[in-house]
């Protein structure tokens, strides 16, 4: 399960974090996600892997016979 956190950013800061997310089509949540998990793991903090839901990733394709 995924939760919402909310926290204060500088403007300059959130338009660089939107336009590096745009330049390589992720979401603004996938970038501080993993901002966050190579941060902790660089600091040797163990970072569990989130499950895999039953739901197919993002930009998956499920070929449905018909």
């Amino acid at each position: 399960m995924q939760r919402i956190v909310t926290f204060k950013i500088d403007e300059a800061l959130l338009e660089a974090l939107d336009e590096y997310a745009r330049s390589r089509r992720l979401s603004r949540s996938e970038v501080i996600r993993k901002a966050i998990e190579e941060l902790l793991r660089s600091e040797g903090v163990e970072v569990p892997r989130p499950r895999r839901s039953p739901v197919a990733a993002r930009g998956q394709v499920i070929e449905i016979p018909v």
